[in-house]
């Protein structure tokens, strides 16, 4: 099976690469973005390494609300909920019921609970949005809310982190085995001085 060229990170995805490579899905991505806008988010084609690849993200500010994984068949929604997230979810009465099924689904990893929701169907999709619009009601709580300015730069790539200091690699040197067998002596032992040598008629 070939690589998708998603997983490319020198690939550079726009909408008419979009529409080869996702095909019968892309109507479907479409549809996704279109209603994602009327809540004022906006795609932000974000590399998330090799095994990921490219996927668009969508954030207010730097606080990313939600995804959509474009190498999988479906696609695949993806929301974040942390503890004050899912701690306003837990009594958000406007979640469909669907979407409290994947919420309460999941399982908790690390500091998130990844929600993975398919976007075969319409159905799929309105339960994605409905995840989604639950955040959105929990970070509007908290004074983050999507504004109506213009959307954010579409390409970003994964943070690589600081620099390394020169000097300092990040592997220590391997260290050598000892060897089994004690190497010959060639010449007198350190520990012979030259008086001693002299005084055995060595010197």
């Amino acid at each position: 099976m070939a690589k998708s060229p998603l997983k490319d990170k020198d690939f550079v995805p726009d909408d008419e690469s979009l529409m080869k490579i996702l095909g019968s899905r892309f109507p479907r991505y479409q549809e996704c973005l279109a209603d994602l806008k009327k809540r004022n988010l906006y795609p932000e084609m974000y590399w998330y390494g090799p095994s990921s690849g490219w996927a668009p993200r969508f954030c207010i500010g730097e606080v990313t609300v939600c995804g959509i994984y474009l190498a999988q068949n479906p696609l695949m929604g993806l929301v974040g909920v942390g503890d004050k997230v899912g701690a306003y979810l837990d009594r958000d009465q406007l979640l469909s019921q669907r979407a409290r099924a994947l919420y309460e689904m999941t399982p908790k990893k690390g500091p998130l609970r990844w929600i993975e929701a398919q976007l075969a169907t319409r159905s799929d999709l309105e339960a994605f949005l409905s995840l989604v619009d639950g955040k959105l009601r929990a970070l509007s709580e908290e004074g983050v809310r999507p504004t109506d300015g213009p959307p954010p730069p579409r390409m970003r790539r994964k943070d690589p982190g600081p620099k390394k200091e020169p000097g300092k690699p990040g592997r220590k040197p391997t260290k050598l085995p000892k060897p089994k067998d004690k190497p010959i002596q060639v010449g007198p032992s350190a520990k012979v001085t030259p008086a001693v040598l002299v005084a055995a008629g060595r010197g």
